[in-house]
This record gives structure tokens, C-alpha cells and sequence, in this order.
């Protein structure tokens, strides 16, 4: 029997950080949405298992995002992946979920997901030596180990 994957949503406007966590994300069997804005989170319907948000956003803030989401429960928990340097919004992020400097990598992320309890369905199903591949959006992009999305621009 094969497990589906875990729904992550990834919500970072820098495409090379967005990509390289979907990467990672997705090479140990999450299936990862990535949306480059606020307003494309927001426009996306779908539940996800966890959210990992950027602080500052072209068009609002992480904060803001992960209330919205976490009210509509559109995700039941979130972390923030951020190289914030407003003390302010962190220690406001820090009050919602766990915050990771990127400066840590990518791999504090795959870490606190463990201690979520959010781990890929079982080492066989993920693609392993599979590149993934990425449709570069305004909006809204998807792993190859995920499935389509609604896209917002």
C-alpha cells in the first residue's frame, strides 16, 4: 500500500530559495506548492498537512499569511523560514510557529518537520535520484512530486 504524500505549501518570493526547499522537500517524498506571494496563497483551495512561510513578502508579511491560514484551516500548523532582520516580526512569528533562519539551510527545515511528526510516507515512494523539475510562475509553482495547483498571478 502506498501512502500519498504529505501537503506541504512553501510561500517565498526568492524563486532560487523557493526552488531549493521544494527540492529538498520533495526528494525525501513531500508533495510542496510554492506560491511567491501572500495573495497567492491565499488564492490557493487547497488543505495542507504544513506550511513553511517567508516573513517579508512583496505583499505583506508571514505573519499576517499564517493567521489567515491557520483561521480558514487552511493548514493546522506553520513555520517561518525567514532571513527577517526586523527583531519585531520574529519575535511576532515566534507566538504562531517555529522560525528558521535561512541562514541554518535547508536541512533545519527537514529536521523540524521530523519533530512535527511530518515525515515523508515511507523512503521507497519518494524520488530519490529523480530530478525535480518546476513551472516558474508569478504565482504559484509545483514539484515534480506534487500535483497540479490552482495558480494565482
Amino acid at each position: 500500500m502506498q501512502i500519498s504524500p504529505q501537503q506541504l505549501l512553501v510561500v517565498e518570493d526568492d524563486v532560487t530559495i523557493a526552488r531549493a526547499l521544494s527540492r529538498t522537500l520533495a526528494r525525501h517524498g513531500f508533495s510542496v506548492a510554492i506560491a511567491r506571494s501572500c495573495a497567492a496563497a491565499r488564492s490557493l483551495t487547497q488543505r495542507f498537512d504544513y506550511a513553511v512561510l517567508d516573513l517579508d513578502l512583496p505583499d505583506g508579511n508571514g505573519v499576517d499569511l499564517a493567521r489567515d491560514l491557520l483561521a480558514k484551516d487552511r493548514v493546522p500548523s506553520v513555520a517561518f523560514f525567514t532571513g527577517s532582520s526586523d527583531p519585531a516580526l520574529v519575535a511576532r512569528a515566534r507566538r504562531i510557529g517555529n522560525v528558521v533562519m535561512k541562514s541554518s539551510g535547508t536541512s533545519e527545515i527537514l529536521a523540524l518537520l521530523a519533530q512535527e511528526n511530518l515525515e515523508a510516507p515511507e523512503s521507497h515512494t519518494a524520488p530519490s535520484n529523480r530530478a525535480c523539475g518546476f513551472r516558474a510562475h508569478s504565482g504559484v509553482t509545483t514539484s515534480a512530486a506534487g500535483t497540479a495547483k490552482s495558480r494565482a498571478r
